[in-house]
């Protein structure tokens, strides 16, 4: 029997568990090793409950993205929802904002996981190296959903292992004390700083209804998959999270780049490798997965002529957006391979808040007999994407802000030439 296509040529492959699992894999990744030592160093010994306020607003905007994804299963996300209610421009903003958080999180992961390399091939190039790993992810790409969820559902299989190594040596150094005070001691402007610093991990949580067009029961699995990869990952974070925080203490935690490193060495010499190829492991994950749905959001753009419709064209044989697929692929490690785009990971958090602004934007516009649930979720996640919103650096805003208007200007001027002169 021949598997079903939607209407965009993709192939359903992902059902109820292989939905969970998938998003799960999407969440868990490089933030519990990049992201908690600078959240930490804001929210002090607070950071659990931080991660959990963002924790929050993810599970709110998984709510959203599930029940628009119900009803639209098609590929896009918060690009296509938008343009479901005749707001095209407000679909821009929300697909360029996801193409520029891809663009900037690709240069951080790709240049995490060299410097992670690095500490086992001493000398190793890292730009080079960050480069060739982006290229090798694009190759896996290529092939579809069903290799590319089969290989993110074993990577997770892999680090979640990896991480309860880790968690089990140095659970016996951990110091009660060091968990408290529970809010911390900067107070709610800490807490909710940590949150927004921390949130850029919890980023995945909807890249199942982004690919909504690639999953066989939307109405049941994406729903159950969101809540359920959230869940897997909560677990994984606060466990990890908190057992770190034992180990070191908040203070030494918020002066760490990497966090787990020091606490597996500080817990044993064998932990510190575990740790170290956790983290390679993460990377690989987070490459793969924001590479996969990057494509899509480019594939659902293309169809609407809002980018180069020679990016539109589905893989026969394949079933996968090649061209979407190796377009972004080459931007992200020609750019790793040029820039260090660290520095702008809080606009790419910026970037990222739009998108999910967007995606309760749309929900809230679903007739009654549509929702499945409460309209309070998507409430509770605009107030708490504003929120993160505001806890951000200004200047994160200001350039984030800068971005959008150049390309709404862009875009206009593009098709104000492309009318029909009168004579």
């Amino acid at each position: 029997m021949s598997r079903e296509r939607a209407r965009s040529g993709l192939t359903r492959e992902l059902g109820v568990l292989t939905t969970t699992l998938f998003t799960a894999a999407m969440i868990v990744g490089t933030g519990i090793f990049a992201a908690f030592g600078a959240a930490t160093n804001v929210a002090g010994s607070g950071i659990l409950v931080a991660m959990l306020l963002g924790g929050s607003v993810a599970l709110a905007t998984g709510i959203s993205a599930a029940q628009l994804g119900v009803n639209f299963p098609e590929e896009g996300g918060a690009f296509t929802w938008a343009r479901q209610f005749d707001h095209d421009t407000i679909g821009f903003i929300a697909g360029c904002g996801y193409l520029g958080k891809v663009l900037v999180s690709m240069s951080v992961i790709a240049l995490a996981f060299a410097t992670y390399v690095s500490q086992a091939i001493p000398g190793l190039p890292a730009h080079l190296a960050a480069a060739i790993a982006v290229l090798g992810m694009t190759g896996l790409n290529v092939f579809g959903i069903e290799l590319t969820s089969k290989m993110l559902i074993a990577l997770l299989a892999v680090l979640v292992g990896l991480l309860a190594l880790y968690s089990g040596a140095a659970v016996g150094a951990v110091d009660p004390a060091n968990l408290g005070p529970i809010l911390g001691d900067n107070g709610p402007l800490g807490l909710l700083a940590g949150a927004a610093i921390f949130f850029w991990s919890w980023d995945g949580f909807m890249r199942a209804a982004i690919m909504a067009s690639e999953v066989k029961d939307p109405r049941r699995a994406i729903p159950f998959g969101i809540v359920g990869g959230v869940a897997i990952a909560a677990v994984v974070f606060l466990t990890v999270g908190a057992i770190t925080l034992g180990v070191l203490g908040a203070n030494a935690v918020g002066a760490e780049d990497t966090p787990l490193l020091a606490a597996g060495k500080k817990a044993a010499d064998w932990a510190f490798w575990v740790v170290l190829a956790a983290a390679i492991v993460a990377t690989l994950v987070d490459m793969l997965g924001v590479l996969l749905t990057g494509s899509r959001v480019v594939l659902a753009m293309a169809k609407a002529r809002e980018v180069p419709e020679w990016f539109a064209r589905v893989h026969e044989r394949l079933g996968t957006p090649v061209r979407s697929v190796v377009a972004l692929g080459i931007a992200s490690a020609a750019l790793v391979l040029v820039f260090d785009l660290r520095p702008l990971i809080e606009v790419a958090s910026a970037f990222m808040l739009v998108w999910y602004l967007v995606t309760h934007y749309a929900a809230l516009a679903l007739p009654k007999e549509k929702r499945i649930t409460s309209l309070l979720f998507s409430w509770y996640g605009i107030v708490g994407c504003v929120g993160l919103l505001v806890a951000l650096p200004p200047p994160a805003l200001a350039v984030a802000g800068a971005a959008f208007v150049a390309l709404l200007g862009a875009r206009w001027v593009i098709r104000r030439a492309s009318l029909p002169t009168r004579r």
